[in-house]
């Protein structure tokens, strides 16, 4: 008999009805659903994990947070304990019968991992059993058949690779925020989290939010005309563009009251824009919050995805298609669908050249593999679409388009206007989900007369940089190669947690970011720096290729965490203090718009009831209502109406937030919600362009 460990329980399933040579049967044990069936002609039994199956801690003795444990946390022994009691009693009694047990959890380092927890307790129960590991990309039949049809061996490098880092995100993370939260006496649920790749994650947000504050607006003029040829319009802007200097504005403005523009030259090109590359995990993340998704959900949606045998595996670093892997055959199966069918009859006139970015050996690009059996929930088919036709556009032929530069003589001075035309949608007719507006200008030639109806001056300042996105922050992660592929997504939903950072698509640091960023960055810039992220990446490398063993790179990590808890404890003081003032920021809204005083999040002392309160009371008794349940936190984001932060809040038993404006002067009144839900049932009237 065989035992084959899945990860997860759909992963599990999926296995077990692509690989069934006879009927399949199931059982339940405790809360571990498993299968039985032949498989290659032996009997099998499919039992799936819940991902780890076993926690990294420290022992119980340092369960109680004080400094004077801290040092010995440092040389301490980590202990793997178990977790998932009903799946390892589970994988015990089925391990005591089989000759054989395969490993077919995801083939990455995390997976690896996973998959010697299950191999250590299997050994337990029989050390004669045979341990093989199965490689797949896909929970398709084909490739399902071929990964248990040539078995490999378990990668023990891999494997520790991952508990390597698991083991030293515990003692920079256990140690370092046990030593802040003590000083800033923050304990409880209110501690102060501090980590090995959040740490200069948070720290490019908040450099980001500090130089959006420094920032000095410059002012700046622009110069628009609108000028029409017979019936037709269009725009053109002096190629001056912005002008900071009034000198220059003086002299265009001169030509404000022209009534004609003379056309001194066109140029036309035709640009031919080539198909977007095959989606490694960062893009699709970028992509998947482009068109609404945060970077957390849309991982998990697609995780989902490819354990239901629908996509193939979601974390890969791969821009190129494997000759392995066959694009004839998932053409075919999109061609069953009438959203994807005449794609791929275009697609099929000619050769299969599919686009290229870089080649990694881990997993190939994310693609569809299969068609969803039944009608996938709103957020599913939409990830599902999303990965459809960007595997479509990565082998649809270019777009082209025609560029139209306008020079024209108003007053003396030039004006350009700048059109674009599509000659040939190509890749952009499949992937919706890039966006292109055409702007076609009138048929003109040199020496034409033009009409001016008007020219507009403009009158703006410079606007700082903008908060980084979710998508973005994917991007710049993968660049100072802060985290994995898998772990970054969570990296940033841990922030939010935290209240780090505001639970929106833009990324916004709260006042406790600040302090906490400002003081690690006054007593170690490793800490703060990616570099230190970076490097430790480098040697988790060298553990997987054999190079370095898993002891010898977590002690070098011990060494350094033992340094830097010495300087922190060198200025304990020094942060007790400048944590208690930034923290004090946390709780405060803004101004008061009766006093201009601080509005403060306050509790009654006769009701218990929170409400937010001006710090001049009694003079001034201007107060705002709260959420009397659920959890709430001060948002980073202030409210665009008044200028006054916003909540985030949850219920106790909801996994969503919600940001609003407390202030009840910012409530729509009855007449705007009249015209919302008119605007609203317009747009469900309205014809979408994206399937």
């Amino acid at each position: 008999m065989q035992l084959i460990i899945a990860e997860k329980s759909t992963a599990a399933e999926t296995i077990a009805k692509n690989l069934a040579e006879t009927k399949l049967n199931s059982e339940e044990q405790g809360l571990v659903k498993f299968w039985f069936t032949k498989i290659n002609g032996e009997d099998s039994v499919i039992v799936p994990l819940k991902g780890h199956i076993k926690e990294v801690r420290y022992p119980e003795t340092f369960k109680k947070w004080d400094e004077a444990t801290l040092n010995k946390m440092i040389t301490a022994k980590f202990e793997y304990v178990p977790t998932a009691i009903d799946n390892i009693d589970v994988i015990r009694r089925f391990s005591k019968d089989a000759d054989k047990v395969i490993i077919a959890t995801d083939y990455d380092t995390e997976g690896e991992s996973i998959g010697f927890e299950a191999i250590s307790v299997a050994k337990s129960a029989n050390k004669s059993a045979k341990i093989y590991r199965s490689v797949f990309s896909s929970l398709t039949p084909k490739e399902l058949h071929e990964a248990f049809t040539s078995l490999k061996k378990p990668n023990k490098n891999l494997s520790d690779s991952a508990d390597a880092r698991r083991e030293i995100d515990l003692l920079i993370g256990a140690v370092l925020t046990r030593f802040i939260s003590l000083a800033a006496e923050r304990l409880g649920n209110y501690f102060l989290s501090v980590g090995r790749v959040q740490t200069p994650t948070l720290t490019l947000i908040v450099d980001r939010d500090a130089e959006r504050r420094l920032f000095k607006p410059q002012k700046y003029w622009r110069f628009i005309a609108s000028v029409s040829l017979g019936k037709k319009e269009f725009v053109a802007e002096s190629i001056e563009g912005k002008i900071f200097d009034t000198k220059v504005a003086d002299v265009i403005r001169k030509t404000i009251d022209s009534k004609t523009a003379e056309v001194k030259d066109i140029t036309k090109k035709i640009r031919e824009v080539a198909p977007p590359k095959p989606f490694n995990t960062t893009d699709f993340l970028r992509s998947a919050a482009a068109i609404g998704f945060s970077v957390p959900n849309a991982m998990r949606i697609v995780q989902g995805l490819y354990m239901k045998g629908y996509v193939s595996y979601p974390r890969t670093d791969s821009e190129v298609y494997p000759p392995t892997l066959d694009l004839k055959e998932i053409l075919d199966e999109l061609r069953k669908s009438s959203a994807y069918n005449k794609f791929v009859e275009n697609i099929e006139k000619d050769p299969l050249h599919p686009t290229k970015g870089k080649e990694a050996k881990d997993h190939p690009p994310i693609h569809p593999v299969m068609l969803p059996k039944k009608a996938l929930p709103a957020q599913e088919a939409k990830i599902f679409d999303l990965i459809a036709r960007r595997f479509l556009a990565t082998l649809s032929n270019p777009s082209k388009e025609e560029l139209v530069n306008v020079k024209l003589d108003i007053g003396g001075k030039e004006f350009s206007a700048h059109g674009s035309t599509a000659l040939i949608p190509g890749w952009r007719s499949v992937y919706t989900y890039s966006k292109y507006e055409e702007n076609i200008l009138p048929q003109m030639k040199k020496g034409d007369i033009l009409n001016i109806k008007s020219i507009n001056e403009e009158e703006n300042e410079t606007t700082p940089p903008p908060h980084y996105s979710q998508g973005g922050m994917m991007k710049l992660m993968e660049d100072f190669r802060l985290g994995t592929k898998a772990t970054r997504p969570e990296i940033l939903k841990k922030l939010m947690e935290r209240h780090y950072i505001s639970s929106s698509k833009t990324l916004i640091p709260s006042e406790m970011a600040f302090a906490v960023i400002e003081n690690l960055k006054k007593i170690s810039k490793d800490l703060t720096s990616p570099k230190l992220t970076a490097a430790l990446e480098d040697e988790m490398k060298e553990i997987e290729s054999g190079n370095k063993t898993k002891e010898e790179v977590v002690n070098d990590s011990r060494k350094m965490v033992k340094d830097l808890l010495a300087k922190l404890v060198s200025k304990r003081k020094e942060i007790k203090e400048l944590m208690h003032k930034a923290l004090l920021r946390q709780y405060i809204f803004g101004k008061c718009p009766n006093s201009g005083g601080d509005l403060r999040m306050l509790v009654s002392k006769r009701t218990h009831k929170r409400f937010v309160g001006c710090s001049d009371y009694p003079n001034c008794h201007f107060g705002m209502p709260l959420p009397q349940s659920g959890y709430l936190f001060i948002s980073p984001q202030a409210c665009p109406k008044c200028g006054i932060h916003m909540i985030e809040w949850h219920g106790k038993e909801s996994r969503r937030t919600y940001i609003f404006c407390v202030n009840p002067a910012c409530k729509p009144k009855k007449e705007e919600l009249k015209n919302k839900e008119t605007i609203k049932s317009r747009i469900k009237e309205k014809p979408t362009s994206k399937s």
